[in-house]
Order: structure tokens, then C-alpha cells, then sequence
């Protein structure tokens, strides 16, 4: 399971910056910015998905 989570860790921090790149077209200016908002949250999760996997400790609570 932990194998899993890094692979889906590292895929979301690979498909966010295609997400942000797709936003050259200015034609549509709200989907633009949704897809930059949505490649925004992409790294950030898949970045927060690794870190719980090398650093579990962090996050158990006492």
C-alpha cells in the first residue's frame, strides 16, 4: 500500500504541471484559470503524499 501511495504521489506531481501548461490558449479565460487552480492542488497533494510516506512519523499523533 505504501508503494501505491508514492506511485500516485509521484503521478499527481507529474500531471500538475501539464494541467498548469495547458493554459496557453487565452480563448477561455475561467477555464484557464481552473486548470491552473486544479495542477495547483495536483503538486501539492501528490507533494504532501510523498512526504507521509518517507516522514510517517510526522505524522502520528501522541
Amino acid at each position: 500500500m505504501r508503494l501505491v501511495k508514492g506511485l500516485i504521489g509521484l503521478i499527481l506531481i507529474a500531471v500538475g504541471p501539464m494541467f498548469i501548461v495547458i493554459t496557453i490558449d487565452d480563448s477561455l479565460l475561467i477555464k484557464n484559470m481552473l486548470l491552473k487552480v486544479l495542477g495547483t492542488f495536483c503538486i501539492f497533494i501528490g507533494s504532501d503524499m510523498l512526504h507521509k510516506q518517507f516522514h510517517p512519523n510526522k505524522y502520528k499523533k501522541i
